[in-house]
């Protein structure tokens, strides 16, 4: 690759768009310290994009935290309301929706993959989001990291294969 002298200078370069994801969605709010507190309520989730931009991020990925519960929201009009606020808090920056909203399990609800209709409800959202990410079967993210093993247990009713958690496949 060639450079010419002044190419590396800042007027020259094309801009720099840097991606801010303060809500943490496989962590729970006793998971960090006082130090790394996570944002819990409206106003927190709020400021936390406002500090996000005042240090420069362009784009927020947005996962929507139920105050009351301190897990990641599934209530549709919850994500309306935070995206509406996050919009007037925050009009330059780039809204990025996280798809955990339709992937993740009600308590004591077993863990599956979403169908078509349960993914296209994230376009559903208003206002909209300008981006929405979706997991489209990645080897690159490790689903035991975010949940107990016992979560992937027969999850396909074939049951554990060599004495370890199911994973759904059929040998």
């Amino acid at each position: 690759m060639y450079f010419t002298d002044d190419a590396l200078l800042p007027e020259n370069m094309p801009p720099l768009m840097i991606t801010a994801a303060p809500y943490g969605p496989m962590w729970m709010p006793e998971d960090c310290t006082p130090e790394q507190k996570l944002p819990v309520s409206w106003d927190e989730q709020v400021q936390a994009a406002v500090d996000c931009f005042n240090a420069g991020a362009t784009l927020l990925h947005i996962h929507v935290r139920d105050p009351e519960t301190g897990h990641i929201s599934k209530d549709f009009q919850q994500y309306n309301d935070q995206i509406a606020r996050l919009r007037q808090a925050v009009p330059k920056m780039i809204l990025q929706m996280g798809g955990s909203i339709s992937f993740a399990p009600a308590p004591g609800e077993a863990a599956h993959a979403a169908n078509y209709d349960t993914r296209h409800k994230l376009c559903t959202l208003k206002p909209t989001p300008d981006q929405i990410t979706v997991m489209c079967g990645s080897s690159l993210y490790d689903q035991t990291a975010i949940h107990p093993l016992d979560v992937f247990e027969d999850r396909s009713g074939d049951g554990p294969r060599d004495g370890q958690p199911g994973d759904g496949c059929r040998a």
